[in-house]
């Protein structure tokens, strides 16, 4: 049985240059809730879904319609001071099968390409490694030399040691493999529970690096119970083949 991963673009969107940001589950749920805000916030459109008969038989039902475990929103170009930005992303409330990670992530990375993407950023929670401090700090790790001159330009720590499991950890190996910019965001939290707060201090670094587009966290840290609240009622709702063990991280 081949592991057979699609994309079906709903509109034809002129994405070159685009920053793609990937949402997938991990620890905290960090990487799905941050894409969340940003559909939300940003007001993007949906664009396309990925898919695969792999993936969990359901479907994702939010203000009373249905959509795809996997799909893919964007915004127009914006541009300030000379810089412009245009945002993609890819997001999923359930984590696909280990045997499929890789297929997805070259998937994507393909259409990134042909598409004219130019870097992609993920988020993603960790535990920090002292269970006495108050999680506050993110790291990043790039795939490339410019991708890691992102990660002082965005005033978070270097992940210098430890191990990157899941989407996060593949796509960083894909980008360094391809020369694709690719930085990976990894933001401290205390326990695997849906974390916003962690999600927030994320869009804080994502908004140092995107000067084109202005991103507020405090909407976000308003609406963190509620957010956690639905998340985790959706991820409680996943076919267990969709729930994954999340990855931990050692520094």
């Amino acid at each position: 049985m081949s592991l057979q991963v699609e994309i079906h673009e709903l509109l034809d969107k002129d994405l070159k240059g685009a920053t793609v940001i990937d949402g997938f589950p991990g620890v905290g749920l960090v990487g799905t809730i941050t894409a969340n805000h940003l559909i939300n916030s940003q007001g993007l459109e949906q664009i396309g879904v990925i898919e695969s008969p792999h993936f969990p038989a359901v479907s994702v039902v939010k203000d009373g319609v249905p959509h795809n475990p996997v799909r893919l929103y964007a915004g127009e170009q914006s541009c300030r001071d000379g810089t412009c930005n245009q945002l993609v992303v890819c997001v999923s409330e359930f984590s696909p099968p280990a045997q499929l990670t890789k297929p997805l992530v070259s998937t994507l990375f393909d259409w990134m390409v042909e598409k004219g993407c130019n870097r992609l950023i993920s988020a993603e929670g960790f535990h920090s490694a002292d269970e006495d401090d108050i999680p506050d700090e993110v790291y990043g790790v790039g795939s490339t030399e410019e991708a890691r001159s992102w990660i002082k330009d965005a005033g978070v720590k270097p992940f210098m040691f430890g191990t990157i499991g899941g989407v996060s950890g593949v796509m960083l190996n894909e980008g360094k493999r391809r020369n694709f910019n690719v930085l990976s965001l990894l933001a401290e939290v205390k326990e695997d529970i849906p974390d916003a707060r962690a999600a927030a201090r994320v869009i804080q670094v994502l908004d140092e690096l995107l000067l084109a587009i202005k991103l507020d966290p405090e909407p976000l840290l308003a609406e963190a119970k509620e957010l956690e609240a639905q998340v985790r009622m959706m991820r409680d709702q996943a076919p267990p083949e969709a729930r994954t063990e999340t990855p931990r991280y050692i520094g």
